[in-house]
C-alpha cells in the first residue's frame, strides 16, 4: 500500500495549486499524530484553514479533487477525513452564522454549521497537529479556551446514546465503545489519546466493561469486517451507563470547581 505520506503529498500539492490563496494551512491530526496509525484501518485527518467560509461553488470544486485523489490513490478512498473551516469561524468560537465543509469516511461532502461540536477538533489541531501547508497550527489558530472544549466534549458524550441507535453493524459499534473512551479519557485527564490507548485505559478503569472495550479496540486494529456477528444490545448499554457517568461526574465537579 501506499504509505500515507505519499498520499499527502499528493493532496497537499493538488490542494495548493487549485485553492490558491484561499487555503491558509493545511494540517494533518488524529491516529497519524496522536499515534497508533493503522496502515489498514485508520483514516488520514486533516484540517484545512480557508481566508473564507466555504460554499457552493467551493464544494463543486472539493469534490473534483476528492475523486479525483481517490482515483489516484484507491485503496485509500473513503478513508480521507478533511473539515474545511474559514480562520474567521474558528476566531469566533462558536462559530454563530458561518458554515464548514466535511467529508470523512461513510459521510459524502458536505456543507454543515460551524458548531462548538467542532472546537474539539479545532483544539487538537492548535496542540498537535502537523504542518503540511503554511504556519505552525499554533500560530495560525487561536488557542480554545479549554472550558469550551470540556463543554463541547459534553456535548458529545451527551448525544452518544441517540447516535448510538443507529450503529448497528459491529464496526458502527466498535467505533461507537472506542470514541466513547476517548471522551472519557479527555474528560479525565485532558490528554487526547489515541482509539488504542483510550480503550487500554478505560479498560482498566471500567473493568465491568473491559470486555466489551477489548472487543471493539480487537475488532477496530485486527481488521474485523462488517459481517461479523456485533454487539448491540452491549454497545448501547455501554454508551448509555458510561454517558449518564460522565455527566453526573461532570456536574459534581462543577458544583466543586474541580474535574472528572
Amino acid at each position: 500500500m501506499i504509505p500515507p505520506d505519499t498520499v499527502l503529498s499528493d493532496l497537499r500539492e493538488a490542494w495548493r495549486r487549485t485553492l490558491t490563496d484561499d487555503l491558509l494551512g493545511l494540517y494533518v491530526h488524529g491516529s497519524l499524530v496522536a499515534g497508533d496509525f493503522d496502515m489498514n484501518r485508520s483514516d488520514l485527518d486533516l484540517l484545512a484553514v480557508l481566508a473564507s467560509d466555504p460554499d457552493g461553488k467551493l464544494l463543486g470544486v472539493l469534490a473534483e479533487l476528492h475523486a479525483d485523489l481517490d482515483r489516484r490513490h484507491p485503496l485509500w478512498a473513503g478513508r480521507i477525513e478533511v473539515e474545511y473551516v474559514s480562520l474567521d469561524a474558528v476566531r469566533l468560537v462558536p462559530g454563530r452564522d458561518h458554515v464548514i465543509a466535511r467529508i470523512s469516511p461513510g459521510e459524502s461532502l458536505h456543507l454543515l454549521p460551524a458548531t462548538t461540536h467542532r472546537v474539539v477538533t479545532w483544539a487538537a489541531v492548535h496542540d498537535y497537529g502537523r504542518t503540511l501547508l503554511g504556519p505552525p497550527a499554533g500560530e495560525l489558530l487561536p488557542a480554545v479556551e479549554p472550558g469550551l472544549v470540556r463543554a463541547a466534549l459534553r456535548d458529545h458524550v451527551r448525544d452518544w446514546p441517540a447516535w448510538v441507535l443507529d450503529m448497528t453493524p459491529p464496526g458502527a459499534q466498535s467505533y461507537a465503545v472506542l470514541t466513547l473512551c476517548r471522551a472519557y479519557q479527555r474528560l479525565c485527564d485532558g490528554r487526547q489519546l489515541s482509539k488504542r490507548q483510550a480503550a487500554q485505559q478505560t479498560a482498566g478503569d471500567l473493568p465491568r466493561w473491559a470486555d466489551l472495550i477489548v472487543w471493539a479496540r480487537d475488532w477496530w486494529y485486527d481488521s474485523g469486517h462488517d459481517s461479523d456477528p456485533g454487539r448491540f444490545d452491549e454497545v448501547r448499554a455501554f454508551v448509555h451507563e458510561v454517558s449518564a457517568t460522565v455527566l453526573a461526574e461532570e456536574r459534581k465537579a462543577e458544583a466543586s470547581g474541580g474535574h472528572l
